[in-house]
């Protein structure tokens, strides 16, 4: 199977087991809420943990009779798939994402439940856990420039990561120890299988801007419940939203993935340029204009993905704000910095920035500007009356 990944710990698996489970929200107060930072608030050692009562609050193992043994050794599994040496897309990226999908559930329930099947949510939450799994640090271009095995594998059908992440998942899955969806009927387990392949070759971007349009008809027609198409979409929809997910915290967690992410860029970057190639922009550590390309990511992916996820689901606006926000923020930023370089060291050289005072700032500078603008205009008004009462 996996070569970097070691054998379980028996101490480890035998101490979750003997837990009894509880509701995340009593042990992390606010982790229901889309403003909590899972990465900055629970600690590393307490993820697999948070998980499995995950999965218990989220009621998948009441409703499909889960073996804790099994659910612990296949959680404690997917974690090991992850690549620490891999700076963004590791076990926390995986984690968050989940996390992420337990907060549409757990704060869009009627909507989640009224527009999803309970099969379709337990295997979206399976798939935002290992969406990643084995991930290299390089994407799909790469794979395929480098003409690596995974490509000579995958190439021909497209999303070479994706269906390798698809296919390590399954390998988890063939584990004895670790088939979670032992529980199921054969035609649910069959169905499972799909819809954790749609969902995972789902997070291919190429394949979201494939299908802007269909979302955004969607969005503007009406979801409908029984279209089976409208249920793909929908899924597709959640989990690239889930996937962007880090886009809708708070400034510091936005610093913290910006640094990690644009590690894992540049060393594919390095490679490239090693191999004799010239990396684009963003992949570049020498070119790369950090503020300019999150402003434009933000306008042209993860604003108008959060704005058709708030339009289909509502109760998730909260996380769309937080985008826009960060949005402007990156503004300010730029305005700032310009075009000089701001990775130092593998550290962003902005934290010295007090950025939301800055933008209270700006926005004290355009009601000022306003407000004298409208003066001026109430005075030009009032000359004027006077002199025509003159005349």
């Amino acid at each position: 199977m996996l070569y970097h990944m070691k054998n379980l710990s028996v101490d480890e698996v035998t101490a979750l087991l003997s837990e009894e489970r509880q509701n995340v929200c009593e042990k992390w107060p606010g982790i229901d809420t889309f403003r909590f930072n899972v990465r900055l608030t629970i600690p590393y050692c307490e993820t697999v943990r948070c998980v499995l009562n995950m999965f218990h609050e989220l009621g998948f193992i009441h409703r499909w009779n889960l073996d804790m043994d099994t659910l612990v050794q296949f959680s404690l599994t997917v974690k090991q798939g992850y690549r620490d040496c891999v700076s963004y897309h590791n076990w926390w990226h995986a984690f968050s994402v989940a996390h992420f999908f337990y907060l549409i559930c757990k704060n869009c329930a009627h909507s989640v439940a009224s527009q999803l099947s309970e099969l379709e949510s337990f295997v979206t939450f399976v798939a935002c856990l290992c969406h990643d799994i084995d991930h290299r640090g390089t994407n799909n271009s790469f794979e395929i420039n480098s003409k690596s095995t995974l490509a000579s594998l995958y190439s021909s059908q497209g999303s070479v990561m994706e269906r390798h992440h698809f296919a390590q998942t399954v390998a988890i899955l063939n584990s004895g120890s670790c088939n979670i969806f032992s529980t199921l009927a054969d035609n649910q387990f069959k169905q499972a299988l799909d819809i954790l392949q749609n969902n995972i070759l789902a997070t291919d971007l190429a394949h979201h801007f494939k299908i802007m349009g269909q979302l955004k008809d969607m969005s503007e027609n009406g979801y409908r419940p029984d279209d089976e198409k409208h249920h793909e979409l929908l899924l597709c929809l959640i989990m690239t939203s889930c996937d962007l997910s880090d886009q809708t915290k708070d400034w510091n967690n936005l610093l913290e993935v910006a640094e990690s992410l644009y590690e894992e860029f540049f060393n594919q970057g390095d490679l490239e340029r090693e191999m004799g190639g010239q990396p684009n922009e963003m992949m570049d550590r020498h070119r790369a204009h950090i503020p300019e390309q999150q402003i434009s990511f933000l306008d042209n992916v993860a604003l108008p993905c959060f704005s058709l996820l708030s339009n289909l689901l509502p109760d998730t606006s909260e996380a769309l704000q937080e985008v826009e926000l960060n949005r402007r923020r990156w503004q300010v930023v730029k305005n700032e910095v310009g075009d000089k370089p701001i990775m130092v060291k593998g550290k962003l050289d902005i934290r010295h920035l007090d950025v939301d005072k800055l933008l209270e700032k700006e926005e004290e500078d355009k009601t000022d500007f306003k407000t004298a603008v409208s003066e001026n205009q109430d005075n030009s008004n009032s000359s004027q009356v006077t002199a025509n009462s003159k005349h």
